[in-house]
């Protein structure tokens, strides 16, 4: 499969959203810097005014309506600052991943890959509907309300902002201003959190695909003949084999951990970053009167708990593809070998009981406990929090 047929069946979606934000590789550098210029121009921009605002007011409310967008605003910095600053290393993930796909390979191995490569896609579709509907319900929101008003001919119509901000003259002059101001940072935020999530889901599938392989390999080295290891022509195709399956294995591991080199302080920024938003998040929900904004909040709620569950499931991934490769190698038919190709068993085994995983700062496994951890301890500082106000 050459490249141009792989990114239309597999990438086209994640392409698109990497050109929009200007992170994809070999992408014309001038299209490049002018969508940066506009990015940083409109978060930097509603990154101010949210401030500015909580320094007016000054009041708990103001930071409750602010703080988790706030915290939006830095995880978007993180996710691109994070592909920009490491743009060679994601190009070589990239186009190891192309060179993958052109090697060699016999239908068997073809057909796990494209298991993976099915799997990213899917799960790249499913990150993009959650996100394009809280997009949706966000930008909603103000229109709703003065839909209501003048369908109720209310004498005041209620004047809610996408964003909160601060522009330093009367709100009631600027409205439409505003809600284009904002409405064109959540549409940013959109694009730049499609872009870097959606990439990272491709490399971390292409990386269990790679470990599955190598898997594969090791189950199928040789033939079922009992008497193979009597064979001096078989043992050297044995022990060619069992080399072919480790180049498989340092692949896959070499793979992992430049995925791990390039995302852990990303993820230990972007998992602390989600974090406080989502508590703070969380006391808004519970401290809301039930009306249409309590809706948009709630639908913010679930996009933060979305993020969180999409990142960590990733690393969970990783774990499971290690070690189903651990026992493949065990399950192999290493004892019909002498005891120089059964070394070769024993390195590998070796190999697999160093952890291969992705982390957060080398701090927090990407996993689901930590998932189920986080949430929990979240939750419950929710709670104390509450009881507190």
């Amino acid at each position: 499969m050459d490249f141009v047929t792989f990114e239309k069946r597999y990438l086209r979606v994640t392409k698109r959203f990497g050109q929009w934000a200007g992170i994809w590789p070999d992408q014309n550098k001038c299209v490049k810097c002018i969508a940066w210029f506009l990015l940083y121009l409109e978060m930097v921009s509603i990154t101010i005014v949210q401030i500015t605002k909580i320094v007016y007011e000054k009041t708990v409310s103001a930071f409750l309506d602010d703080v988790p967008l706030l915290g939006a605003s830095f995880i978007f910095f993180t996710k691109h600052g994070n592909y920009v600053l490491n743009a060679a290393e994601f190009k070589w993930l990239l186009k190891g991943m192309y060179q993958d796909w052109t090697d060699n390979r016999s239908d068997h191995e073809i057909a796990i890959m494209t298991k993976y490569v099915k799997r990213g896609a899917l799960l790249t579709m499913f990150y993009l509907a959650n996100a394009v509907v809280c997009t949706i319900l966000f930008l909603q929101v103000p229109w709703t309300v003065r839909l209501i008003a003048k369908l109720k001919s209310y004498n005041t119509t209620p004047m809610i902002y996408i964003v909160p901000t601060y522009y330093f003259v009367d709100e009631a002059d600027i409205f439409y201003v505003a809600q284009l101001h904002g409405s064109l940072a959540i549409i940013s935020v959109l694009i730049v959190y499609g872009a870097c999530d959606t990439i990272f889901t491709i490399i971390v599938q292409h990386a269990c695909a790679l470990l599955a392989v190598a898997g594969y390999r090791f189950k199928h080295i040789e033939p079922s003949s009992s008497n193979a290891a009597k064979n001096s022509e078989k043992q050297m195709t044995r022990i060619e084999r069992v080399h072919f399956s480790i180049q498989a294995q340092q692949r896959a591991i070499k793979y992992v951990e430049e995925i791990e080199n390039t995302h852990a302080t990303y993820l230990f920024l972007c998992i602390g970053l989600v974090v406080c938003c989502f508590s703070v998040t969380l006391v808004q929900v519970v401290t809301m009167d039930v009306n249409v904004e309590f809706y948009k909040v709630c639908s913010f709620l679930i996009a933060q708990l979305m993020h969180l569950f999409y990142l960590t499931i990733q690393g969970q991934f990783v774990e499971n593809g290690c070690d189903n490769l651990y026992n493949s190698i065990y399950k192999g038919l290493w004892y019909n070998a002498n005891a120089k190709t059964q070394l070769l068993y024993v390195l590998a085994l070796r190999r697999m009981l160093k952890p291969i995983r992705l982390t957060a700062g080398g701090l927090l496994n990407m996993n689901m406990q930590s998932f189920s951890e986080v949430k929990c301890d979240t939750v419950c500082t929710k709670w104390i929090v509450f009881s507190y106000i």
